[in-house]
């Protein structure tokens, strides 16, 4: 009990605050140096040691505590051929792309069901959605993670693997033989859009996505050593209905931050989680999330690091 609570809170915490305690001992030791090229010495002489202090901290926490007292886990392997997979679409207002997106995966051979989460729409994109074969559900608590958990919900009912995507025609099912490949070695698998020549060029991952969400999963990966993360805004998961059933009840989150609030509880519960590159299109019709507001961006990113401050 002693040794887990170690491995989830103290080593997790020490290196993420020390991380940051670093940024800040960088930027408070440049500051020191342009006031040292002025003949005053005292920022330099306080930024020093808080600069030091943090790297040793970091170091410490990374290759010492992290290397040696964390149990290393042998490779997983269990074929995913026979098993089933539903999909669930979350969808607000998209009745110009939710049937294109419902048929790309419904015609996809390894998708037995499709769901479509309808947050309230208030156009068409219930009757578009079953017009090509869609069950269509609808999430009365308004917000993207309310629509998320019952996408998730509704996709385990009949199926042995969930995937999760949005309505909008970003997410290709091409991609998820490649999701079901990597699966095959873990508990759930997410998408990552960071890798640029999987990008269409007129996509929303511009250069400030792009670091933002890097930005924001190495936290999450210093946080929760042992999983690599390069995005925490993709949709596009896979995950065994067994290792569902360990977090759903923990899925609380109904904001735009609630992908990493699921990972962390993932993580949490000692799943196994593989990031692989997805493709990645411009979306059809209006945003309803981030799309190209730099400044709802910012605050979405705010509102994850701070969640997982909290975890």
């Amino acid at each position: 009990m002693l040794k887990k609570f170690f491995k989830d809170y103290i080593l997790g915490r020490l290196g993420l605050y020390s991380f940051i305690v670093f940024i800040f001992g960088i930027l408070l030791h440049m500051v020191g140096i342009i006031f040292f090229l002025l003949n005053k010495k005292i920022f330099f002489n306080v930024s020093v040691p808080i600069c030091a202090v943090s790297i040793f901290l970091f170091i410490f926490d990374i290759i010492v505590l992290r290397n040696f007292l964390v149990k290393k886990e042998n490779i997983k392997f269990e074929p995913v051929g026979n098993k089933t997979v539903s999909v669930g679409i979350t969808a607000y207002d998209d009745e110009e792309c939710i049937g294109n997106a419902v048929l790309d995966f419904i015609q996809n051979p390894n998708v037995k069901e499709v769901i479509v989460v309808d947050n309230n729409s208030k156009d068409k994109t219930e009757e578009e959605a079953r017009k090509v074969g869609a069950r269509v559900v609808v999430e009365q608590r308004q917000g993207y993670g309310y629509a998320c958990i019952r996408a998730l919900k509704e996709a385990s009912k009949n199926a042995d693997i969930i995937v999760l995507v949005e309505g909008d025609q970003t997410f290709s099912s091409a991609d998820l033989k490649k999701l079901l490949l990597y699966l095959e070695n873990c508990d759930m698998v997410i998408g990552t859009r960071t890798t640029k020549e999987l990008n269409s060029p007129d996509s929303q991952m511009d250069w400030l996505m792009v670091l933002g969400n890097v930005f924001v999963a190495k936290l999450m990966q210093i946080r929760f050593w042992g999983t690599r993360f390069t995005d925490m805004g993709c949709t596009y998961r896979a995950i065994r209905k067994e290792a569902y059933e360990k977090i759903k009840q923990k899925l609380t989150v109904g904001g735009m931050h609630f992908l990493p609030h699921m990972l962390i509880q993932a993580l949490k519960s000692e799943l196994k989680i593989i990031e692989v590159p997805i493709t990645f299109k411009k979306r059809a019709g209006r945003s309803k999330g981030v799309g190209d507001n730099k400044l709802r961006a910012i605050f979405v990113g705010l509102r994850m690091i701070l969640s997982i401050f909290r975890s």
